[in-house]
C-alpha cells in the first residue's frame, strides 16, 4: 500500500505542513516543515521521522502527551472541548458565505491553492470549503472545471423549475392533470 498525505495549514503568519507517506506496507515517513509567510525561503521547523507503521499509534499517544506538557510549560492555555472548539479553530465557522467570499474562493480555487489552505484563509474546515464549491457547481478535485454556465452564475439560485427544468426530471408540465371524473 502506497500513500501521500499532506496537510498544509496557514496559522498567522507562520505557514506549517505536515506531510504523512509510505511506499510500502511497513513503514511510514513523517515530514514536518513551517515558515513565515514573509520569507518562505527560512524554515522555522523542518525535520523528517520514519517509523514501522504498527509504531504510529504509540507515537501518537507519545506526541500528544508531549505537546501537552510543552503548553504547560510554555503557558498556551488549551480549549475547553466543546461546541465552541470548532469557533475557535474555524472563526467563520457557520457563517453565511458572503458574494465576496464565494469570489475570493473560487479565485483562490483556480489558482490551484489547496483546500485546506482555503479553508484556513476563511476560518473554515475544508469540507464546508468543499460543500461550498459544490453548492457553486465546481468539482473540489478538479480545479479546471467550471459549471457550463460560469462561475458565480446567477442559475445557482434558481429553481430548475423556474429556468426550464432540469432534463429527465419528473416535473408536472402546464395543463397537467385537472382532476378526474
Amino acid at each position: 500500500m502506497s500513500f501521500r498525505h499532506l496537510n498544509e495549514l496557514p496559522l498567522g503568519e507562520k505557514v506549517f505542513r505536515i506531510e504523512l507517506s509510505s511506499d510500502d506496507d511497513t513503514t511510514v515517513t513523517l515530514t514536518l516543515a513551517g515558515w513565515s509567510e514573509d520569507d518562505p525561503d527560512t524554515l522555522l521547523a523542518s525535520g523528517t521521522l520514519t517509523l514501522p507503521l504498527t509504531d504510529v499509534p504509540s507515537l501518537r499517544i507519545a506526541l500528544n502527551r508531549a505537546l501537552r506538557a510543552l503548553a504547560l510549560v510554555a503557558d498556551v492555555s488549551e480549549p475547553i472541548p466543546d461546541r465552541d472548539v470548532l469557533r475557535e479553530l474555524f472563526p467563520g465557522h457557520g457563517a453565511p458565505w458572503v458574494p465576496q467570499h464565494e469570489e475570493e474562493l473560487l479565485r483562490r480555487f483556480h489558482d490551484g491553492e489547496s483546500i485546506a489552505r482555503i479553508a484556513a484563509r476563511f476560518g473554515r474546515t475544508p469540507d464546508s470549503v468543499r460543500t461550498k464549491l459544490r453548492e457553486l457547481g465546481h468539482d473540489p478535485r478538479r480545479p479546471e472545471h467550471c459549471p457550463p454556465d460560469g462561475c458565480l452564475s446567477w442559475s445557482r439560485y434558481a429553481s430548475p423549475a423556474l429556468v426550464g427544468g432540469v432534463p429527465g426530471s419528473a416535473l408536472p408540465e402546464a395543463g397537467g392533470e385537472q382532476g378526474r371524473d
